[in-house]
């Protein structure tokens, strides 16, 4: 009888819940997003909903490319499925290469040769209905989309077949992908491209404008790409015409690289120096299931390839760079197997979805993630664990970066930082995984800049790194630290699975946590992703044994203490930001051993409005009783870079000033002339003449070491 009255009661509860989040009053939601909840086709309990639905794009594409053009010459024929219930009067195809035309908007500055035309239209045709480009009733450029009226609605549950063909320019702008040399170029955001129209937005009309990323369909891709016969092809998907194309020494190879864990150099310097040539010159690679398609090409680029076992699959891992960097990438298949192996195994801990993932070396900038490829700057382990990371967000779950970036840029921080902490560097310390991302946000947060996440990355500018990459893995890991590893990782990994090749909202990825979790996260979800503020804690008192630390700002983070002692033992204490959850302002920690105690610092390492209140003694105290000298104060001039540091004294507080960065930290002393940053990642040790003058300063900043000379005082 006990059990069953306390059955109804949990139901009672849950039913409860439920009914308050499915009216929900705890926090914003946008009317677009509310009506796809009230029609069904997003659920409260962060499930798909019954009347979920999503459409499929059928590519088949012949391309070629002429190198010395710098041209993509190109057809495609594209069957794409109203699976909406509505009918559908226009199609909406994006022109990725009209970022470049004259006249538009671009968020990012180009190379000028790059600006021309735009994409180059021909043969265009519907249902096999020739498309007059001149009619302007029924075509329309505007930005980076091709909006075409239909002749007749497309009904709900029926296909129409979109053919055309086209030319464009690789841009010399290497902006993700395009020119590298004049013989290799990595090819991505290269076809007319048939755009998202979902149950929230309808058609996903967003300009491209080289900042915000993408938000692509599910779909199938048969790719011919035809290219001068010394060339190799690297692209998303597989080869299907591999004993076609490439000799038979070098297609062994790339079999044997199949099913071995070993690398296998696939292609080498000596075998260019015999005079390669391929056996036809065009390559077909097809991929299903996937939401874009990329490839990389060069006539000089080195070839490795390996095997990592996902499940009881092979999965073809590959890098191609250029011959001058082969001391750089001989660990680079290593790196991706490890990678992998982990992803699939721990974090996220969802087998790897597809065939293989190939690195590419080209890119002049960190680097581009594509389905089943990346195009990577160098071969750097954070940058590969990074962008192969992106295969989960937003290639395997279809998130919508053009409005909410930080639900893949940040989820890749995220892993990234656990995956090289625990899996590269067996370091399980949850204060490590905080302070690097809590690095990216200092001089952001609590400015006129740190808008709330929710806000639709379209309209971040100056922010938009900050509120897309630092700032999310950030409240990931309050979450990940909150729940702890097994509860946090099965509300993962349910994330995963729920929206696997679909696309979720915000909505979703918080519901789906609640449901799984069974908490009620909204003192989480409220103010870091609906409200400005700031997270600040203070240390209030010490009085005897008892530490009271007050939450003064209004964004929950947890608390870590480091204790130092007269003798040199120290402590580390942590309590998860749960502590906030229920509105508490303060917090007690009991303290063993408080007669001995020498230092106390609060979340030194985490980010704080102002931490200058987070150490016992104060900063104030700690430099008054070290009689600092004031003939430390002055500027001094770096020997690597033309800034000149301030050394400043304010009320009793002396701070380190770089006024070409806007830069003001605060700094305080370890003893008379080693001075640290708050969050001990800058250190400065001060040189003193006989004289007891400063001349100069040896600085390690985030480990780079440099000097700063006394200059006469400005």
């Amino acid at each position: 009888m006990k059990t069953k009255k306390t059955l109804v009661i949990i139901l009672f509860l849950s039913w409860s819940f439920m009914n308050v989040m499915a009216q929900e009053k705890r926090f914003f939601m946008p009317s677009e997003i509310a009506k796809a909840y009230e029609k069904g086709s997003r659920s409260y309990d962060g499930k798909p909903g019954k009347n979920y639905w999503q459409n499929f794009v059928d590519y088949k594409i012949k391309v070629g490319i002429k190198p010395s053009e710098r041209l993509i010459d190109g057809y495609e024929k594209a069957v794409f499925k109203n699976s909406s219930p509505n009918s559908i009067n226009s199609l909406v195809v994006r022109l990725y290469a009209d970022v470049f035309k004259k006249g538009n908007s671009r968020g990012s500055s180009v190379d000028e040769r790059d600006i021309d035309n735009g994409v180059e239209l021909s043969d265009l045709k519907i249902d096999g209905q020739i498309i007059d480009l001149k009619n302007t009733q029924l075509i329309r450029r505007s930005g980076t989309n091709l909006n075409i009226t239909l002749a007749k609605p497309l009904g709900s549950g029926k296909e129409l077949i979109f053919e055309t063909a086209w030319k464009q320019k690789i841009p010399y702008s290497n902006i993700r992908n395009g020119f590298i040399d004049s013989t290799t170029f990595f090819i991505g955001d290269w076809y007319p491209q048939i755009a998202v129209y979902d149950d929230v937005f309808g058609w996903d009309r967003l300009d491209y404008t080289l900042q915000t990323e993408f938000y692509n369909n599910l779909g199938k891709f048969d790719v011919e790409i035809t290219v001068p016969n010394d060339f190799l092809i690297w692209a998303t998907g597989t080869l299907v015409n591999s004993e076609q194309v490439l000799p038979k020494e070098i297609n062994d190879k790339y079999i044997k690289a199949k099913s071995s864990i070993d690398v296998i150099h696939v292609f080498t310097k000596e075998d260019y120096d015999k005079g390669f040539k391929t056996l036809s010159n065009t390559w077909h690679y097809s991929a299903n299931e996937v939401s874009d398609f990329a490839f990389g090409l060069s006539n000089h680029y080195l070839w490795d390839a390996g095997m990592q076992l996902v499940e009881d699959r092979q999965v073809l891992i590959q890098s191609a760079y250029p011959i001058n960097l082969a001391k750089d990438c001989d660990s680079l298949i290593q790196i991706q197997q490890k990678t992998m192996k982990h992803f699939s195994e721990d974090v996220p801990g969802i087998p790897y979805p597809y065939e293989s993932f190939t690195t590419f070396i080209g890119t002049e900038q960190g680097g581009m993630e594509y389905p089943m490829m990346a195009n990577n700057g160098y071969a750097d382990r954070g940058v590969t664990v990074h962008e192969m990371m992106h295969t989960y967000f937003p290639m395997y779950v279809r998130t919508n970066e053009r409005r909410w970036a930080w639900m893949d840029e940040g989820w890749a921080d995220f892993n990234t930082s656990v995956v090289e902490k625990r899996f590269f560097n067996n370091d399980k310390d949850f204060e490590k995984l905080f302070s690097g991302s809590s690095s990216g946000m200092l001089g952001m947060v609590g400015t006129n800049g740190d808008l709330p996440l929710i806000v639709s990355s379209e309209y971040m500018e100056d922010n938009y790194f900050y509120a897309s990459y630092a700032l999310p893995s950030f409240v990931y890991t309050i979450i990940h630290h909150h729940l702890g590893d097994e509860l946090f990782f099965k509300c993962y990994k349910e994330y995963i699975k729920r929206w696997a090749k679909k696309s979720p909202t915000p909505y979703d990825f918080f519901y789906t946590f609640e449901n799984v979790s069974g908490q009620d996260l909204s003192w989480i979800w409220k103010p870091w992703f609906f409200e400005f503020g700031y997270p600040d804690l203070a240390i209030q008192s010490f009085i005897k044994d008892k530490l009271i630390v007050n939450k003064i700002g209004n964004k929950p983070v947890p608390i870590f203490l480091d204790i130092e002692y007269e003798n040199g033992d120290s402590k580390k204490m942590n309590k998860s930001a749960g502590v906030w959850a229920d509105g508490k302002k303060s917090f007690e920690f009991k303290i063993a051993d408080y007669q001995k105690i020498k230092r106390i610092s609060l979340n030194k390492k985490i980010v704080d409005f102002n931490l200058s209140d987070n150490f016992y003694p104060s900063i104030k105290d700690l430099i008054g009783k070290a009689n600092i000298s004031d003939k430390i104060i002055g500027n001094y001039q770096p020997d690597q870079f033309p800034s000149v540091i301030n050394i400043v004294k304010e009320d009793g507080l002396i701070y380190l000033i770089v006024n070409d960065f806007n830069l003001k930290m605060l700094i305080y002393p370890i003893d008379k002339f080693k001075f640290n940053s708050l969050d001990d990642s800058k250190k400065l040790e001060f040189i003193i003449d006989e004289k007891g003058e400063a001349t100069s300063i040896n600085i390690d900043w985030n480990g780079y070491k440099f000097k700063a000379d006394r200059v006469i005082d400005i």
